[in-house]
């Protein structure tokens, strides 16, 4: 198999090799022939337990892995904070960890795990005829035959790689026992996504030796871990340790009290606390609206690249730290300032306006609060719903402040959804009965189980919005307007409206232009002026 490579950045300011990870450009039709082996792999390795999805949650279909990992490990280093427990953590960073696994390495998984002859003599004549060549901006290489390592693009190698450290791990997870979380919870002392593993480890004996049987076997396999890119944490007694130090590959790996460390989208240090996430989340917030309102596009455009660049970003923070909702609130304060300015419409102009979606007007924007909202409650329904009985056992706790509490929020929207199947199918609106189909919770399983929770939470917060509406006797007056038909924007509609336009259609919905009656009101005039 021949395949072109490129190289792109793992860093900013990447000038080394090694600071590069190399990306493969395949033909369609392998692509597709792949796929549906990789597919068929991954069905039986999965149905026959071949791989601990406790320990092991990278490549595998229909596991929220990277999710449910940083929440377990997150919780067992608050449980051994709160409970005062003993417990090391350890996050180890494999070096080009694709592109050193042997593909002797891979036919010994296959062989281990009785993977038919066929398809081991099918991976076996395409790797054997692996060859690779890089392009960059000014020459290409010549053809390179490859005895080590996949191709990043190739649609097989994931769970070809996964299959791999399942062997690895499967030969190290006798070194060390359980770690203790309390309250007769467990935790197994490996967790891995992919190539990312971590040690969680009650007693130091057992992390040093669960250390030196991972080292030993990496060595085998002819691949070995940086620990300058490693990390470990170590708690006695609830409080941090910076004295305990471990080594890997015969060197230190550095503390978080030294520097911090990011592991599967979440930043862990010395404080065992999310405190500081959420005011670098205020400032992130912040400057991307200061530097979006420095560009030179126009009004609508900025709102668009809030809506699609912005708070997509701020959104997996929001989901994976603790972060209160008076903090996200705070934030949609900042975002509501520069969205009215760039739509050209006052200030006073209420979010029930802008995000309300049973308004006559709806815009298409997004509602940061409630997809923080939206993003907890569907966390911990996967937390609830999960496979994994270590998962289950433990039950992490998803914290959101005092104001707002995603349990409560939860529970409330599940006893709301089965109160509506015991009254059964009602008629809501003018369209009559059997114009939707109505989905009932107790036929309900797995993700559409979550999708029912995160639709009624919404629908609850459109329904606290439409109270406040009818609250306001200016901006609410479209409440009384039963014989309106609702118009719903569209992005391309506003791509194609001038700016003037879009302020007048807000303006003149929501009883904000400037009218006699306005002028005296907002103390632009002294009384109404008449017609004659």
């Amino acid at each position: 198999m021949s395949a072109d490579g490129v190289y792109i950045p793992k860093e900013q300011n990447s000038t080394e090799i090694n600071q590069f990870r190399p990306i493969s450009l395949l033909n369609v039709e392998g692509k597709i022939f792949f796929s549906v082996m990789a597919s068929r792999l991954t069905k039986y390795f999965t149905e026959n337990g071949y791989i601990n999805t406790s320990v092991q949650k990278g490549g595998i279909p229909g596991v929220s892995g990277c999710l449910e990992h940083a929440t377990m490990i997150w919780e067992a280093i608050q449980r051994a904070k709160s409970e005062k427990l003993n417990l090391d953590v350890i996050w180890l960073d494999l070096a080009n960890a694709y592109g050193s696994v042997p593909h002797q390495m891979i036919q010994l998984a296959l062989r281990m795990y009785h993977v038919l002859e066929d398809i081991q003599v099918m991976l076996d004549d395409y790797f054997s005829g692996f060859r690779m060549r890089f392009s960059t901006n000014s020459y290409t290489t010549d053809w390179i035959n490859l005895e080590i390592g996949i191709a990043m693009g190739c649609t097989i190698s994931p769970i070809l790689f996964v299959m791999a450290m399942e062997v690895i791990l499967k030969a190290a997870e006798d070194s060390a026992g359980p770690a203790n979380l309390g309250g007769g919870c467990y935790m197994p002392p490996l967790k891995a996504f992919m190539d990312d593993t971590t040690i969680i480890c009650s007693k130091e004996d057992e992390t040093c030796r669960m250390l030196e049987r991972l080292d030993v076997l990496m060595a085998l396999c002819r691949m070995k871990f940086k620990p300058k890119k490693s990390r470990s944490l170590s708690v006695r007694k609830g409080k941090i340790d910076a004295t305990t130090i471990f080594t890997v590959a015969s060197q230190q790996i550095p503390t978080v009290s030294q520097e911090p460390v990011k592991s599967l989208g979440r930043w862990y240090d010395s404080s065992m606390k999310d405190t500081k996430r959420g005011l670098e989340l205020v400032e992130l917030a912040t400057e991307g609206l200061l530097a979006i309102n420095r560009c030179g596009l126009q009004g609508k455009l900025k709102v668009w690249c809030i809506q699609f660049m912005l708070i997509p970003k701020l959104l997996w923070p929001l989901l994976v730290y603790k972060i209160c909702s008076t903090t996200v609130e705070a934030i949609e304060a900042k975002i509501n300032k520069f969205t009215t300015r760039w739509l050209g419409v006052p200030p006073g102009l209420t979010d029930v306006a802008m995000y309300c979606h049973k308004a006559k007007l709806r815009l298409p924007l997004q509602f940061i609060v409630e997809e923080y909202k939206c993003g907890k409650a569907r966390i911990l329904s996967m937390l609830e719903d999960s496979k994994d009985p270590i998962v289950k056992t433990v039950q992490p706790t998803i914290k959101t402040g005092r104001k707002w509490k995603v349990v409560e929020a939860v529970d409330e929207a599940k006893e709301c959804l089965k109160i509506k199947e015991v009254i059964g199918q009602t008629q809501t609106d003018r369209k009559g009965l059997g114009s939707s189909t109505a989905k009932w919770w107790s036929k309900a399983e797995g993700k559409e189980k979550r999708d029912m929770v995160i639709n009624e939470i919404r629908l609850n917060e459109d329904s606290r919005r439409v109270q406040k509406a009818v609250q306001q006797p200016q901006q609410g007056q479209w409440t009384n307007w039963d014989n309106a038909l609702q118009k719903s924007l569209t992005w391309n509609e506003i791509w194609h409206m001038a700016p003037l336009r879009i302020s007048f259609l807000i303006r003149s919905v929501y009883d904000l232009l400037p009218s006699n009656a306005n002028l005296v009101r907002w103390g632009k005039a002294g009384r109404p002026q008449s017609m004659s």
